[in-house]
């Protein structure tokens, strides 16, 4: 498993910032994970590359530059709660993670990253392993 991890400073609400870590690694070649102190949230690599150049996603999970404000920084918002939660990120550490992990595991090759023998007896252990 190789995992890249680069810090995060993210804007949640315009109410302040929140130190964390965006996370990429090869066990889970189509995510990336962002770890706020005890919350993840747990993004399609391709949802976060396509949402900084244009409005991305349609469920729960909507990405998209921040044309409005700060051309530097990225919006993710989070619709999952009533109302929902938007956090602003760095757009460089964002591209630079992405750049690293498309470079890690190229698009369209995430299924030969994966350890399938692996995965599947982490799986065959049960629920309390498959985390």
């Amino acid at each position: 498993m190789t995992q890249l991890l680069f810090p995060a400073t993210v804007i949640v609400d315009d109410r302040g910032e929140v130190e964390g870590v965006w996370e990429y690694t090869t066990t889970d070649p189509w995510a990336v994970t962002l770890h706020l102190g005890p919350v993840s949230w747990l993004f399609a690599r391709d949802l976060l590359r396509d949402g900084l150049a244009a409005p991305a996603g349609t469920g729960d999970v909507q990405v998209t530059p921040d044309v409005g404000g700060d051309r530097d920084r990225v919006l993710v918002w989070l619709c999952l709660t009533n109302p929902a939660v938007k956090l602003s990120a760095a757009r460089g550490t964002v591209t630079s993670l992405l750049d690293a992990a498309y470079a890690l595991v190229p698009a369209g090759c995430e299924a030969g990253a994966v350890d399938w023998p692996a995965e599947w007896a982490r799986l065959a252990d049960g629920p309390a392993t498959a985390a």
